[in-house]
This record gives C-alpha cells, structure tokens and sequence, in this order.
C-alpha cells in the first residue's frame, strides 16, 4: 500500500523509480530491481527540521556529519535541516559555514535540506538551556549569518518582542527564509505583530514560551489560534504531555502541526554523561537529554521515535506522512522535490508496517542500512 500524493490515504499500486526518482509506470522496460512490498506499507521519508544532531555528532560544531547522517537515514529520517544554537556571533558563523561545507561535500544518508538558525535574537529570560540570552537584534547581524549560508538558510526562529525584530522577520521572508516565533515571552499583540510582519512558524510550540493564561493568552494564544502558523512538536511526550499534543492537534488540525525531534549529541547514545563540543555536559536519561542541572536540553529521541509515540496516542501512519514529511517540505521550501510520493519528486520512501517499525529506508533511491531505535518506546 502506497501513500497518496496528498498524504490522505494508502492505495494499492506498482511505485517506479529511476536515477533516484519517481516516474511513471515503464511497461516497456523490464526493472532493474524489484521490491516486494506486499503486506508493507510506503510512506515518504521523515524530514526534521528541528535537530541539533543525534549520536555523539553536533551538527553545530566542526564535526564530520557522516555517521549522523546515516544513523538518521536508518531511522527513517531522510532529510534532515541542523540546527544552529545560539552563541556568540563568529561562532554561529562558523557553524553555519561548517554546515555550508559538509552539505557540499555530499554525505552518504540523509540529505541535508538547510540550516536552521535557533536564535540568535531570542528572549533572555526564555533561553532555555542556551548558553547566553541572544545577540543584540540588527538588520546587519541578521544579513552576516545569511550570507554565510550561502542561500542554505531555510529556517530561523526569533522572538517577536525585541528591538527590530520585525525588520528582521520581514527581511527573511523576502530571502524566503521561513521566520519561525519562539524562545519568546511575547505578549499576543506581539506575537501577533510578527505574525503579520511575515512569521509562519511556531518553535517547539509551549517549550520557552510565555505561558497561555486565560486573560493573558500570549504567544500561544497566537500561534494556536491563527491558520497562517504551523506549530512544531516535539513528539517524545517528555517536552509535551500527550494531552497538550492532543491539545494542538485539534487546535491547529494535522496539516498545522510539523513533527520534530530536537534532537542532540546525546541522541542514540547509552545513558549516561556526556561531554558535547561546546563543552557542556549533558545527561541522557529516560528519552531526554537534560544539563546537570536539571534544565531539558532535548530530546533523546530521533523524529522516527516521535512519530511511532503519535501513533499510540492515535495518529494515523497517513498523518503521520503528513506531520512528519508533507507539512515540512511545505514549511521550508523543500515540498517542489520531497515530501511526499508523487511522480518527479525523490524517491526518498521507508516501506513499514502498519505500526511504523522499519523494514527498508530508500534515500534518492539508494537503499539505507537500518539503525536501532533511539530510544526503545
């Protein structure tokens, strides 16, 4: 059973592909290869474009990225966007232009869509577990860690609230850069103001946000409220009570919600302590990567995992497709080539059961190796 190109339903079809896409039906040429599927299911592959990096390899550092590029692929997930933390300015340019450079080089596995810039204009009191409160917000600044890209940014996420940010937001949605509100103690005028100034996105939606009260809605009261928001979630039901998943989902529907990981070094890995490259510590217990001191640093699950935890609280693996692979190639830009099974786009596929555990993980055509599970459900 194949999924549908709107990621609605499964139908029972032949699937072709070719030099790593899919075509038509050749009833003139006899294939290559072929797969048996029967009693399978065929989705399209994962895209996260949420992750700070899985298996002891930080996407934010000088790292080589070719063991977390096929650790993802196996999982599932076959395009992945890095994400970039918020630090002093010359070292996110350094990483951005480390990203730029391993995307070049063409890696084995999942396929590096874009870079992700998480900050550096966020809320000092909502940074999380950044390790500083964010960069003074410039139309300048903001130019620097485009041009470093190279055209490869894809996604930021920024608080509404500071000093010209929505210069800054309008400025990325002209470049085509999805602004995405978070790490934000926005007031709802606020939030709403970056909404109107060209924001669509929504970061680990309820994670270092202003929390919703029911006179002081705030940032949430935008973001679940308004159709123009996709709102990201973190699926390992750690970040997020699987009632307030629920919650979004019947706020914002399926086609509102993007599935992510936020993912890190410590994903994948035994539990226990770990030493990242920008010299934390990093504790990987019960699913979840937390700093000694208590604070969740992200998540110990891969996208694969968090889908497979939607599935239990009653998502269907056709809404998985869409959450996890359809919403976001649209939300990015990447919908004109992947996303979903339709001819002339890539063969990027994971054949499944109905349950979502893995038999076979193709990425531009290439069949991957499977990894285990990042944390066993």
């Amino acid at each position: 059973m194949v999924c549908n190109p709107d990621c609605t339903g499964f139908e029972k079809r032949d699937l072709f592909f070719r030099d790593g896409v899919i075509v038509e039906a050749e009833h003139d040429r006899i294939p290559d290869r072929v797969i048996d599927a029967e009693g399978s299911y065929v989705i399209p592959g994962l895209i996260d474009i949420h992750t700070h990096g899985v298996v002891g390899v930080d996407y934010a550092a000088p790292d080589d990225f070719s063991g977390a590029l096929l650790f993802e692929a196996g999982q599932g997930v076959t395009t992945v966007i890095p994400t970039v933390s918020t630090r002093a300015e010359q070292g996110m340019l350094a990483d951005i232009r480390h990203i730029a450079d391993q995307c070049r080089r063409g890696l084995p596995g999942a396929c590096i869509g874009g870079i992700h810039l998480e900050g550096p204009f966020i809320s000092a009191e909502k940074r999380g577990a950044m390790p500083i409160s964010g960069l003074e917000c410039t139309l300048a600044r903001w130019r620097r860690l485009y041009e470093a890209g190279e055209g490869l940014i894809r996604l930021m996420t920024i608080a509404p609230e500071l000093v010209n940010a929505l210069d800054v937001i309008r400025d990325g949605v002209k470049k085509g850069v999805r602004m995405s509100l978070g790490h934000t103690g926005a007031t709802y005028g606020e939030a709403m103001a970056g909404i109107e100034a060209g924001a669509t996105g929504a970061t680990h939606t309820f994670n270092a946000m202003r929390p919703y009260g029911h006179r002081d809605p705030g940032v949430l009261g935008a973001v679940l409220t308004d159709a123009r928001v996709d709102c990201e979630v973190i699926c390992d039901m750690i970040h997020l009570s699987p009632v307030t998943v629920e919650l979004i989902r019947r706020a914002k529907g399926v086609d509102g919600m993007i599935l992510i990981s936020d993912s890190g070094y410590g994903t994948g890995l035994a539990e226990g302590e770990y030493q990242n490259n920008h010299g934390q510590t990093e504790v990987v217990k019960d699913g979840v990567i937390r700093l000694p001191s208590g604070v969740i640093f992200g998540s110990g699950y891969t996208a694969a995992d968090g889908a497979r935890k939607l599935m239990g609280i009653g998502f269907t693996l056709a809404e998985i497709a869409r959450v996890g692979a359809l919403n976001p190639a649209r939300a990015v830009g990447l919908d004109p080539d992947r996303g979903s099974i339709r001819t002339g786009k890539r063969a990027d596929l994971i054949l499944c059961d109905g349950s979502m555990n893995l038999k076979r993980v193709f990425v531009y055509g290439k069949e991957m190796p499977l990894s285990p599970q990042a944390f066993r459900l």
